[in-house]
């Protein structure tokens, strides 16, 4: 007997809403090897350049507008909320999809009913200056040191440039909307409430790496002190599940050394920076922050 065929349905959540939205928006509809589905932009209080919502609409795009800016979290929420699929995938508006993606995430689904989150691998826009390829490298020892950690069952590749959940199960867990780091909470309160979580490699998006170090600190700030922000809204103590080993990191920056030693090097001395920069930024991190700029022009 043939598996249920899932529906499912696509939601950005957006403040910014620049031409950039309608690319991903162009790159989702796109996907072969899927249903019709329906798709839905959620606006956080910020008006849409008219030229701008008439695309998106004459592409069958579903454009909701919240009038005051709640943040990232409450659009998602209040997506999940009007969800009536069984699957939703939240995505972001600067992504770009491989045309299998969403096809390779609804299977993920329909292949095993214990799955309830499912995360895409998530790569870089090809570069085209020094700075982006030294932030791609640091993608790829994420992947790496994700990859190698727990079979990847981890925080760390839960992107949520593509997130995507069985909706009975989500609209079951606690989100509070002023969660910043908002892809590893809900890789935690996935398993708390007893999910389970599967990272796809071979389902790819793509984005724009920053091209300066002030946007990429300004990215770091938000995810510096993810620890103390977990532990604080999930009442739980998280550090076995969230401190990476020693000896995975070593393997994983050698591993890249040895591919790319030059980029690896440079991408070493960002990363200090950023933590010394950013030290001390959790006390004052707040869930809106300026848009970034650079990584919008996909």
């Amino acid at each position: 007997m043939d598996k249920k065929k899932l529906t499912f349905t696509v939601g950005i959540p957006t403040y910014y809403g620049g031409p950039g939205l309608v690319k991903t928006a162009k790159s989702v509809l796109a996907s072969k090897g899927v249903d019709k589905f329906r798709f839905i932009v959620n606006i956080d209080g910020n008006p849409l350049d008219p030229k701008i919502e008439k695309q998106l609409r004459d592409l069958g795009v579903e454009v909701v507008f919240s009038k005051q800016r709640g943040g990232q979290v409450a659009r998602i929420k209040q997506m999940i909320s009007m969800t009536k699929t069984d699957i939703i995938v939240l995505t972001q508006d600067d992504i770009l999809f491989e045309k299998d993606t969403l096809k390779k995430v609804v299977e993920a689904f329909e292949k095993n009913t214990d799955i309830t989150m499912v995360s895409a691998r998530l790569l870089p826009i090809p570069a085209k200056i020094l700075f982006e390829r030294i932030i791609e490298t640091g993608v790829h020892l994420t992947h790496r040191v994700g990859d190698a950690w727990k079979g990847g069952d981890n925080y760390l590749l839960s992107s949520g440039r593509l997130l995507a959940f069985r909706s009975e199960f989500v609209k079951k867990l606690d989100i509070p909307e002023e969660v910043i780091n908002s892809d590893a909470y809900l890789y935690f309160e996935n398993n708390i409430k007893g999910g389970k979580f599967l990272a796809l490699r071979d389902a790819v998006v793509y984005n724009k790496s920053p091209q300066t170090l002030k946007e990429h600190l300004k990215q770091s700030r938000k995810f510096q002190y993810p620890f103390e922000e977990l532990g604080h809204f999930l009442k739980s103590n998280l550090e076995s599940e969230y401190t990476v080993p020693r000896q995975v990191s070593a393997i994983a920056y050698l591993q890249e050394f040895i591919h790319k030693p030059f980029y690896t090097f440079a991408f070493m001395l960002v990363y200090l920076y950023t933590r010394v920069a950013g030290r001390g930024m959790y006390s004052n991190a707040k869930r809106f922050w300026d848009t970034d700029v650079t990584t919008k022009k996909i």
